[in-house]
């Protein structure tokens, strides 16, 4: 593409053609410097992408394992409490099934 627009504006001009080997020449370098430079750019950023993947996948497991090590302790709770919760509707119950004095007792 740069070398089409190198080439017509050279035309268009009246330029030397001379001058436009060498320009070509410069933009061959520039275009290889910018390839080697995207080349380098994909690996830095596949070598990122790998290490947030690991770090991501560490994480993780780690959370995993808090839960995991957690649940434990939350199921007892809910055992706990399930069992007061029992033991209250028992006592409500009870309390239900006995009779009080009225107002006109008192």
């Amino acid at each position: 593409m740069i070398r089409k627009l190198a080439l017509k504006s050279a035309d268009s001009s009246g330029g030397s053609l001379v001058v436009v080997p060498d320009f070509v020449r410069r933009i061959d370098e520039v275009e290889s410097f910018v390839k080697t430079k995207m080349t380098m750019m994909q690996v830095h950023a596949d070598a990122v992408d790998k290490k947030i993947e690991s770090e991501v996948g560490g994480l993780r497991r780690e959370l995993s394992d808090k839960i995991e090590e957690n649940s434990g302790e939350v199921n007892h709770r809910f055992e706990k409490l399930n069992s007061k919760s029992e033991m209250l509707e028992k006592k409500l119950g009870e309390l239900g099934a006995v009779e009080f004095l009225s107002k006109e007792d008192l």
